[in-house]
């Protein structure tokens, strides 16, 4: 039986939306092929008419899947700019929601590790997507380009830091941890102390 392209890209978006799914939840080692072709609702032999490797869908998964999850996540938002903007990407970031929804949520505080040991092809990436998120952050700051960039790497690694660490403690420290994060992170992209 012959399928037509839209079958096969809906067939590989259902294997790359599970694989992110799964590689938040589970880690790279963790979520097998197996699985998540049975998540997608397919057959494991099926992977290979869509990909060479694990390490081709890993990042597959980094660039397309990841990318997408960012845009739908400011895309609530993005009718505020300068400050408005940066606060509530921080709040949101560190909410509840977001702390709650690792399967759903930012790869960072889910996968660095993992990304940290994967093969170069997913490293870079990860390294693309990372940059392409910085620069739309920075268009929010109101600084020079290099300050920009500086304050909203420092911002991220706070919250993305956050992020990793509240998931690892009972509720009341990792409340404390984020709120931390939240008033640090905005102080940060502002450049006005806490």
């Amino acid at each position: 039986m012959r399928y037509t392209t839209d079958h096969k890209q809906q067939t590989r978006e259902q294997i790359l939306s599970a694989a992110a799914r799964q590689f938040r939840e589970r880690g790279f080692d963790q979520a097998s092929v197996g699985s998540i072709m049975k998540e997608a609702g397919l057959t494991h032999g099926g992977f290979y008419a869509h990909f060479e490797s694990k390490d081709e869908l890993i990042a597959n998964v980094i660039r397309g899947g990841f990318d997408q999850v960012s845009e739908r996540f400011e895309s609530q938002f993005n009718h505020l700019h300068g400050e408005d903007w940066l606060r509530t990407w921080v709040d949101r970031y560190l909410s509840d929601g977001h702390y709650h929804a690792m399967d759903r949520g930012c790869p960072m505080p889910a996968l660095a590790g993992e990304i940290g040991r994967a093969d170069a092809q997913s490293r870079h990436a990860f390294t693309e997507l990372f940059e392409q998120r910085l620069r739309r952050v920075m268009k929010e700051v109101d600084a020079p380009q290099d300050q920009a960039r500086r304050r909203v790497l420092a911002a991220v690694s706070q919250m993305s830091g956050a992020l990793m660490l509240a998931r690892t403690f009972d509720n009341q420290l990792a409340d404390d941890v984020r709120s931390a994060a939240a008033e640090q992170a905005i102080a940060t992209l502002v450049g006005r102390p806490a």
